[in-house]
């Protein structure tokens, strides 16, 4: 059995002047505005928001999956250009039993899409377990977490696609923020 968790602050997309581009993207007003997922109905999964997994007394989201596949929330924004602060605070820890081949991992996923709505490269602000496969490619940037401690990340979007160079800034036009906690392996 693997145990994933993803616990997340206030996450911010914002342009000149202090304009958010996210909605509800301090989950002031629960999980309003995002889309949320499972794939599958084993083992056990949950999204929400609540003051109670982190000392300060803002609303924080929480996704968690146990078992197998995904769990997740996640919004899609047109991007008017890629000189966008991304900001947040996360909580990332993911698990599984060693010895048994199985991968997980909690993740902050930064999709990177064309005006046509197709993918064209990925940030992930991960926390992996030792087997995950994952590795940076000219479309993959993985910004490697190790600490279970909250943490905060910022950065420039434009200056994080020079990680990516199989993806051309010009063609980027939305971006899709994804809370996603995930495992493989099959129920016991």
């Amino acid at each position: 059995m693997r145990k994933y968790i993803l616990l997340l602050l206030p996450m911010f997309l914002v342009i000149g002047f202090g304009q958010e581009l996210l909605q509800n993207g301090d989950f002031e007003d629960s999980l309003d505005f995002w889309t949320v997922e499972q794939n599958n109905n084993q083992g056990s999964w949950a999204a929400n928001c609540s003051t109670g997994h982190h000392p300060d007394p803002d609303m924080e989201a929480y996704v968690y999956k146990y078992d197998r596949y995904f769990a997740r929330i996640k919004q899609t924004v047109d991007l008017p250009s890629t000189n966008v602060e991304f900001s947040a605070s996360a909580r990332l820890y993911a698990r599984h039993i060693s010895g048994t081949g199985y991968y997980a991992y909690a993740a902050i996923i930064l999709e990177y899409v064309n005006s046509h709505g197709g993918l064209l490269g990925r940030t992930m602000i991960i926390q992996k377990t030792p087997n995950c496969n994952l590795e940076n490619t000219s479309v993959l940037h993985l910004i490697v977490v190790t600490s279970t401690n909250w943490e905060d990340y910022d950065f420039i979007i434009a200056d994080e696609l020079a990680n990516l160079p199989g993806v051309n800034p010009a063609e980027v036009a939305k971006i899709t923020v994804d809370l996603e906690s995930y495992g493989t392996g099959r129920s016991g």
